[in-house]
């Protein structure tokens, strides 16, 4: 049986994105079995009652040019497309809470994940946020309205403040996040260390 991988990620994450587009590679390269688990980056701040984009940058790392362009370099870098996202053309918890949806069937959360971000930062067109939920949920074979009416369900809403109660208890305090073995990896950028943690390869 394939070790379960437990990736948690937003919609409204870059770096999440970056991730998710190395989730199939690290699947077949290391044996494991990756579960999607969709957060929501700002519930997830309140949550941790911390947030380092808030005001003035607490360190270069959070310095919107400096992000920017090491997101570029990491785009560049895996060879996919990354555009400028334009963060307030979209509903982002929305898009959330429908993955919160989605991840009720197999596979489900994964093609919607995948379709949303293609559309929101990578090659697809999309103009505003029902449309994206829209050819997501076709995407991933999923109902359209379903999601739609998902990604404003005060349910699902209360469901998702769970998850993230839920991954700060088990120690995820930012995302993309990686858990496995009860360890956290977090960030796009200790991708690497969850391999060699996997594999004992580096």
């Amino acid at each position: 049986m394939a070790k379960r991988v437990d990736f948690y990620f937003a919609l409204n994450s870059r770096y999440s994105y970056l991730a998710s587009t190395q989730i199939a590679t690290l699947e077949k390269d290391c044996g494991v079995e990756v579960t999607w688990r969709p957060l929501d980056f700002d519930l997830l701040m309140v949550a941790r009652k911390w947030d380092p984009f808030s005001g003035a940058p607490t360190s270069g790392q959070y310095d919107t040019a400096y992000r920017n362009a090491d997101a570029g370099r990491w785009a560049a870098f895996y060879g996919i497309p990354l555009k400028p996202v334009v963060w307030e053309r979209y509903d982002w918890l929305r898009f959330n809470l429908a993955a919160t949806e989605a991840a009720k069937e197999s596979e489900g959360c994964a093609a919607f994940a995948r379709s949303v971000y293609a559309q929101v930062m990578g090659d697809r067109d999309a103009r505003d946020t029902d449309a994206v939920i829209s050819a997501a949920a076709r995407d991933a074979g999923l109902d359209p309205r379903r999601l739609i009416e998902a990604s404003k369900s005060s349910d699902i809403k209360a469901r998702l403040h769970h998850a993230v109660t839920d991954a700060v208890a088990l120690g995820v305090f930012g995302v993309p996040s990686f858990l496995v073995d009860g360890e956290v990896f977090w960030g796009n950028d200790r991708i690497a260390l969850l391999r060699w943690h996997l594999t004992g390869k580096r």
